[in-house]
C-alpha cells in the first residue's frame, strides 16, 4: 500500500469513528448508520491493517443484513475473501455480547410472564442461534422465571425433546410452571405433527410430578406461535 492510500484508508477509519461518535452522542447510533457501516466499523478492530469497506460489502452482498452476518455460522463467514477464522470470531462474539446484553438488561431470570410480555421474552431466547435449540423455562407460583435451561440442540431442522429428561428437570427444580419453547432457524414457526405429540406426551408426563405445562412456543425469526393460545392445545 502506498503512503497516499496509507494515509487515505486511516482518514476515511477515523472519519467513520467520528460519524459513529457523534450520532451516538445524539442518541441516533442505532438508525443513522447503514448496516455496511457497522460491519466495516467491526473490522477495523478484527482487521487493522486493510480497508474494510470491501469486506464489508461482500458480506451484506452475501447473507443480506447486519443479523444475518451475526447469525451465519463461523463456515460460511470465512468462505467469504478477506474474512479470517479471527474475524468471524469476532463477528460470533458480537452476537454472543448482543444476546447478554438483551438478556441482561430484560433480568430474564426474573421476569415475570405475562400474555402481554411473552411472545418477546420468548423470542428473545433464541436471538443469534441458527441451529435448532430446546428451552425449558421454569416457573414459580408467581409466574417469575426462576430457571431457563437448554434441552437440547440440534440441527437447523431439529432439536430432539426428550420427556424422561424434562420430567427429570422438573422433579429437581421443583417449580409449579414450565414452558416449553424451540425454534424453526430455516422455516415457518407452525408445529410440525411431531411437535404437537412430543408436547402431548411431555404434558402427560409432567402431570404425574404436580408440573403444569403451560405452553410450547415457537420461534421462527419475528414469527412466535403459542401452542396454548392459538391450538387451544393443552388441558385446563
Amino acid at each position: 500500500m502506498s503512503k497516499d492510500n496509507k494515509n487515505l484508508h486511516e482518514n476515511h477509519r477515523e472519519r467513520l469513528k467520528e460519524k459513529f461518535l457523534k450520532l451516538l452522542e445524539e442518541g441516533m447510533a442505532e438508525d443513522g448508520l447503514e448496516d455496511h457501516e457497522f460491519i466495516e466499523l467491526l473490522l477495523f478492530y478484527a482487521i487493522p491493517r486493510k480497508n474494510t469497506n470491501e469486506i464489508a460489502h461482500r458480506l451484506i452482498n452475501e447473507f443480506g443484513s447486519l443479523g444475518n452476518i451475526l447469525e451465519a455460522d463461523t463456515e460460511n463467514l470465512i468462505e467469504i475473501e478477506g474474512i479470517s477464522h479471527h474475524t468471524a470470531t469476532m463477528l460470533k462474539l458480537m452476537a454472543s455480547c448482543a444476546k447478554r446484553y438483551i438478556n441482561d438488561v430484560n433480568d430474564i431470570k426474573n421476569a415475570r410472564l405475562t400474555p402481554l410480555n411473552i411472545n418477546t421474552y420468548i423470542k428473545n431466547l433464541f436471538y443469534g442461534h441458527t441451529k435448532e435449540i430446546a428451552y425449558a423455562v421454569l416457573m414459580d407460583s408467581d409466574c417469575i422465571v426462576r430457571k431457563i435451561k437448554r434441552l437440547s440442540t440440534g440441527t437447523v431442522n431439529a432439536a430432539p425433546l426428550y420427556p424422561r429428561e424434562v420430567v427429570k428437570l422438573a422433579v429437581n427444580e421443583r417449580y409449579p410452571y414450565m414452558i416449553l419453547a424451540h425454534n424453526h432457524p430455516n422455516g415457518n414457526a407452525m408445529p410440525s405433527g411431531s411437535d404437537l405429540k412430543i408436547t402431548k406426551t411431555i404434558e402427560l408426563a409432567l402431570n404425574f410430578v404436580e408440573v403444569r405445562l403451560v405452553d410450547h412456543v415457537i420461534v421462527s425469526g419475528e414469527q412466535v406461535i403459542s401452542l396454548a393460545r392459538n391450538f387451544k392445545f393443552f388441558d385446563r
